[in-house]
C-alpha cells in the first residue's frame, strides 16, 4: 500500500508544498484507482486508523459537490471529508491542491488547511444551522479527535475534554486547577498572552497559532491553538473556548523530512551528484544546482536539450549522449554512460549521468536523471590503469621467476622467466587463470602452509631452499620470497612469488666452504708448527744467550770476552729473524694486538739506542738523539711493539750506513684532539739510500731494495713490512724520504694519548737489591729460599740454577723434569716459589699448575711461567689456570733477577730494600 510520507520524502517541490500549506496533513490522491491515502497527521485529524485510505467519493466541495480531478481542482478551495452520507457536516477543510505524475500515473496531492482564512471565518452550512444541538455540542465536545478547553476570562479551566487530558497526562480535575502557564512552554506563553488581550478587546474574532504544551512529565507536545471568544449579549466576554490539534507526529515528520531533504542535499553536494530532468509536454528543462556547479554556468542559467549537449566537445562523447537521449525519448531505454565533457570555463572533465523515463499512458512524457562529478576518480582510474600495465608488463617481462596469484591461488601474471626456470610445458595464455597447485600438482603440505601465511599478510622469505621439481633428476637449490598483495579496498588480494635458481651458485658456495675449510686448516697447522718451531728453537737459543752471558761475566778483562759477545750478539740476531716471522706470521692471520699502559717514552728510546749502541760502534757510526723538550715523560702506548718498530729502523740504519751517523729525532706536532699528544718520530741515516723507483716495494714482505742488497746486507726482508703493520695499528703510517748515496729518512706521526693519572706522581718504590753475604753467625737463624724449577731441557735447567745462584747465592734450587714430578716435589719440600715451564712430557705446566691450587699449601705459592711459546694467548691462558706472573724464553738474567726480587722480597732477610 502506497505510504504518503515515503512517496513524497524525495520531492522536494512536494515536501515544501506539505511544509507550507499542510496544518492539518495530506492526502495523496491516485487519480488513476480513486483511492485516497491520508498521512499520519490528516488520520487523526478526522479519527482512521492508521494506514486507512479512503474512496475520492468522500471528498466534496463545500457546497457538497463530489470534486472530479479533470474538472473542478484549483489551487485553493473550500471543502470537507465526509465518511457518513446521512452527515453532511464531515469534516471542513480549506484543500491546497498541486497536481503530479510518477511512473507515468497522475496524482492530486490535497494539503489540508484551517477552514477560516483572514478575519472572516466561513463555517459550512450545517455548522451554520440553529438545528445544533446542545447535545450535538457535548456529544462533539467529549469524543472529539481534537482537544477542546473552555475557560472563564480569569484563566481558570471550566470544562477540558478528554482527548486533551490524554495528552497533557493529566486527570480532568488536575487539568483544571492548572493555570495556563503551567502547562505552557515558557518561550511561547508570551504570544499567546498577547492574542488573548487582542481578543478581549475586540481587536480580532478568534486567533489560531502554533504553540508547545508542556505534559505532567515534562514532555512536548506540538499543537495548532484555535481559541475563540464567547461573549454576552452586552458584549463582555463570558467564555474561551479553544481548539487543539495535536501536530507533534507532523511537526516530526516535517523536522524528519527537512532533515532528509537537507541530507539529500548535504549528499548531493559531498558526491558531486546533480539532478535534471526534461518536461516532454512543456519542454522545459530543471538542473538542480549541484548540476550547475559542475558545468560551471551561473545560478540563472537556462537549460535546455540542445544547450546541454554543446558541453560534450568531442564526437566519441557527443555521440553516445545523442545516441542514448534518442534511445530514450524512443523506447524508454535507460542509460548509464562516462563521458568526458568541457565546462562553460572550458575546463575538461569526467561526468557519470544516467537517464530514466517517466509515462503517461505509455508515453514518454518525462525524462529525468543525475549527473555526477567523477573526473578525480578517472584521473585515478587512468593513472591507476596505466600503473596496473606497467606492474603486469614488469611482472611479464621481469629477468627474474615471478608470479602474481590471487586468494584462490590461481595465476594473474607471470613472467617468461617462471615458464623457463620451472619447465612448464604451456604458455602464459594457457596458465593464467589455472591454480598453482594444478601446475604443480606434487607440492608438499609445508609449501602450502608458506603460500597461506602469505595469504594471510606475512613476508616470507629464505636465502637457500632446496626442493626437486617435478620431473627433474637432481635436487634444485632456490632463493625465495613471498609478499602479499593488496586490493583497491585494502584487503589482502593474494601473494607475489620472486624466485632465483641458485643452484650453481650454491654448489660453488659449497666448494668455497670447503677451499676455505681447507686454508683454515692449512693455517691451523702452520700455526702449530710456528709454535712448536718457536718453541724449539727457543730453547736451545735460551741456552745459548744465557751461558754467552755467564760466560761474557766469568771472562771479564780476557780476549775470550769478546768472543763470548760475539756468540751472544750472533744469537740475538738468531732471536730477531726468528721474531720477525713470527711476527709476520700474526700479522698474516690479523692477530697483532697492542697493550697500551703508561710508560716513558725517552727512557723507551735510550733503552733502544743503548741495545744498537754496540752494533754502531762496531761500525764506527755514531748515534744522535733529539728530543723535544715539549713531549710529556708519561704517555700511553705499547712500548714493546714500539721498541720493536724503532729496533727494526735503527738496525736497518745501522746494516746500510758504512759511514756517518744515524740520528732519532722526536718533535711534537699540534693537535686539536683533547688530551692527545701528536709526535713525529724518524730515524735517518747517511747510507746508500733507496732509488725512487724501489721506495714502494721494499714495504712488501721478504722485499729489499734489490738482490745484490740482500747478498751484501743480509736479512728477511720483513722488518719494514711489520713496522708497516704494527705502525697501522697505532693509527700511523710509516712514510721515507731517501736519495740514492745520500741516505734515507723513516718517519711516521703518533697520537699519543695522556694517562689520566701519571704514575711518576706516586711515590717511588725501593727497588730491591741483594746483598751478598753468605751465612754467618748473625744470620744462622734464617731459613734459606727454596725455589723450584720444572724444565724438561737439561740445558735449560742448567742455566736457569746458574742464573738463580748468581741472583740469590743460598738459594736452595728444587729440581723436577714435568709437571707430574712437580707435584711430587711441591708437596714434599713446600718451596716459596716455583718457575714453571709449560710445554713438558706427562704433565703441561696447565695441568701441573691446577692441581698444586687445589692443594691447601699451593693455593698461595707464587708460580711463574717460563715458555717459548708463541700461541696466541697462551699469557691469558697462564694467568687464568692461576700462575702469576710470566717470562717468555730466551731467559734474561736482568728479567729473571726482577721477576724474583718482586714475588720473593719479603720472604727472606737476604733480599732487602736499598
Amino acid at each position: 500500500m502506497l505510504s504518503p510520507v515515503k512517496f513524497i520524502a524525495n520531492k522536494p517541490e512536494l515536501c515544501e508544498f506539505v511544509f507550507e500549506k499542510a496544518s492539518f496533513g495530506y492526502l495523496v490522491w491516485d487519480t488513476n484507482v480513486g483511492i485516497v491515502y491520508p498521512s499520519p497527521v490528516a488520520t487523526k485529524s478526522m479519527g482512521l486508523t492508521i494506514d486507512q485510505p479512503f474512496p475520492q467519493e468522500c471528498i466534496l466541495t463545500h457546497s457538497g459537490i463530489k470534486i472530479q480531478s479533470e474538472k473542478t481542482i484549483t489551487d485553493s478551495i473550500l471543502g470537507r471529508i465526509c465518511f457518513d452520507p446521512s452527515n453532511s457536516a464531515g469534516f471542513p477543510f480549506r484543500f491546497h491542491t498541486k497536481e503530479f505524475n510518477e511512473l507515468g500515473r497522475k496524482f492530486i496531492l490535497l494539503a489540508l488547511d484551517s477552514f477560516s482564512e483572514g478575519k472572516e471565518k466561513v463555517l459550512p452550512p450545517i455548522l451554520q444551522s440553529l438545528e445544533i444541538s446542545r447535545d450535538l455540542f457535548i456529544s462533539s465536545f467529549r469524543y472529539s479527535n481534537i482537544g477542546m478547553d473552555i475557560s472563564n476570562p480569569h484563566g481558570e479551566m471550566i470544562e477540558v475534554n478528554p482527548i486533551f487530558c490524554e495528552w497533557l497526562g493529566y486527570q480532568a480535575e488536575e487539568l483544571k486547577e492548572k493555570t495556563l502557564s503551567e502547562f505552557t512552554h515558557p518561550d511561547d506563553l508570551a504570544l499567546e498572552l498577547a492574542y488573548l488581550e487582542k481578543l478581549n478587546r475586540g481587536l480580532i474574532p478568534s486567533f489560531q497559532i502554533r504553540k508547545r504544551y508542556l505534559t505532567k512529565d515534562n514532555q512536548i507536545i506540538w499543537a495548532i491553538l484555535n481559541k475563540s471568544i464567547i461573549r454576552d449579549h452586552l458584549g463582555n466576554p463570558i467564555y474561551y473556548l479553544a481548539q487543539i490539534l495535536n501536530i507533534t507526529d507532523s511537526i516530526q515528520s516535517e523536522m524528519e523530512l527537512r532533515s532528509i531533504s537537507r541530507l539529500l542535499d548535504q549528499m548531493a553536494n559531498l558526491a558531486k551528484i546533480g539532478g535534471w530532468d526534461l518536461d516532454l509536454k512543456t519542454n522545459q528543462a530543471n538542473w538542480t544546482n549541484v548540476t550547475k556547479r559542475i558545468h560551471e554556468v551561473s545560478d540563472d542559467f537556462v537549460p535546455s536539450v540542445e544547450t546541454g549537449l554543446q558541453f560534450y566537445h568531442s564526437e566519441e562523447s557527443r555521440n553516445k549522449i545523442t545516441n542514448a537521449v534518442q534511445e530514450l525519448l524512443e523506447t524508454g531505454k535507460e542509460y548509464d554512460l562516462e563521458l568526458e565533457m568541457v565546462t562553460a570555463k572550458g575546463n575538461q572533465t569526467w561526468i557519470r549521468t544516467i537517464g530514466r523515463a517517466e509515462y503517461e499512458d505509455n508515453r514518454v512524457v518525462k525524462i529525468y536523471g543525475i549527473i555526477q562529478d567523477i573526473n578525480e576518480r578517472k584521473k585515478w582510474e587512468m593513472a591507476l590503469a596505466s600503473q596496473t600495465a606497467i606492474l603486469w608488463s614488469f611482472v611479464e617481462h621481469a629477468p627474474a621467476a615471478v608470479a602474481m596469484l590471487d586468494q584462490e591461488m590461481r595465476y594473474v601474471a607471470l613472467s617468461q622467466r617462471w615458464i623457463d626456470d620451472y619447465k612448464i610445458p604451456l604458455s602464459k595464455e594457457e596458465i593464467i587463470g589455472k591454480c598453482h597447485y594444478e601446475i604443480f600438482p606434487n607440492i608438499g603440505e609445508e609449501w602450502k602452509q608458506i603460500h597461506s601465511r602469505g595469504l594471510k599478510g606475512e613476508i616470507l622469505k629464505r636465502d637457500e631452499d632446496i626442493w626437486r621439481p617435478p620431473g627433474w633428476e637432481k635436487d634444485q637449490v632456490i632463493q625465495w620470497e613471498i609478499r602479499p598483495w593488496s586490493l583497491l579496498s585494502g584487503g589482502i588480494g593474494g601473494i607475489l612469488m620472486f624466485t632465483r635458481d641458485i643452484t650453481e651458485s650454491y654448489e660453488t658456495k659449497l666448494e668455497l666452504k670447503h677451499a676455505k675449510e681447507l686454508a683454515e686448516n692449512a693455517y691451523n697447522a702452520k700455526s702449530e708448527f710456528l709454535a712448536n718451531m718457536s718453541h724449539e728453537i727457543r730453547t736451545p737459543l735460551n741456552g745459548i744467550i744465557g751461558y754467552s752471558d755467564l760466560l761474557a761475566e766469568t771472562l771479564v778483562d780476557t780476549s775470550f770476552n769478546e768472543y763470548a759477545q760475539i756468540i751472544k750478539q750472533s744469537a740475538h740476531t738468531l732471536l730477531n729473524i726468528v721474531n720477525d716471522i713470527l711476527d709476520f706470521s700474526k700479522a698474516e692471520a690479523g692477530k697483532l694486538q697492542l697493550a697500551e699502559e703508561a710508560s716513558d717514552l725517552k727512557k723507551l728510546v735510550l733503552e733502544a739506542i743503548k741495545i744498537m749502541d754496540i752494533q754502531a760502534i762496531i761500525k764506527g757510526l755514531d748515534i744522535r738523539l733529539y728530543m723535544d723538550e715539549n713531549i710529556p715523560q708519561t704517555l700511553m702506548f705499547d712500548s714493546n711493539r714500539l721498541r720493536q718498530v724503532l729496533l727494526n729502523l735503527m738496525g736497518n740504519a745501522i746494516k746500510f750506513t758504512e759511514k756517518g751517523f744515524i740520528e732519532c729525532k722526536l718533535v711534537r706536532l699540534k693537535t686539536s684532539v683533547e688530551n692527545e699528544v701528536r709526535i713525529r718520530i724518524s730515524v735517518k741515516d747517511t747510507g746508500i739510500g733507496i732509488a725512487k723507483e724501489n721506495q714502494k716495494k721494499i714495504f712488501d714482505s721478504f722485499t729489499q731494495e734489490d738482490f745484490s742488497t740482500t747478498r751484501k746486507f743480509g736479512g728477511t726482508g720483513l722488518g719494514l713490512a711489520i713496522c708497516r703493520q704494527l705502525l697501522s695499528l697505532m693509527k700511523s703510517k710509516l712514510k721515507l724520504n731517501s736519495e740514492v748515496g745520500e741516505g734515507s729518512e723513516f718517519y711516521f706521526e703518533i697520537p699519543f694519548r695522556i694517562p689520566e693519572h701519571d704514575p711518576n706522581l706516586q711515590i717511588e718504590s725501593n727497588v730491591p737489591v741483594i746483598e751478598s753475604k753468605g751465612f754467618s753467625d748473625s744470620n744462622s737463624n734464617e731459613r734459606r729460599i727454596k725455589i723450584l724449577v720444572v724444565e724438561d731441557n737439561v740445558v735449560n735447567m742448567g742455566l736457569m740454577k746458574n742464573f738463580i745462584k748468581r741472583i740469590i747465592f743460598d738459594a736452595e734450587i728444587l729440581e723436577a723434569e714435568n709437571g707430574e714430578e712437580a707435584i711430587k716435589v711441591f708437596q714434599k719440600e713446600s718451596p716459596d716459589l716455583i718457575l714453571m715451564d709449560i710445554q713438558m712430557p706427562i704433565k703441561n705446566g696447565y695441568d701441573a699448575t691446577i692441581e698444586i691450587r687445589k692443594i691447601q699449601k699451593g693455593k698461595n705459592i707464587p708460580i711463574i711461567a717460563v715458555t717459548a711459546g708463541i700461541i696466541a694467548g697462551e699469557k691469558e691462558k697462564c694467568f687464568e689456570v692461576g700462575m702469576n706472573d710470566y717470562l717468555s724464553k730466551p731467559i734474561h738474567k736482568e728479567n729473571l733477577k726482577q721477576m724474583l726480587l718482586k714475588w720473593l722480597e719479603n720472604k727472606n732477610s737476604s733480599i732487602k730494600s736499598k
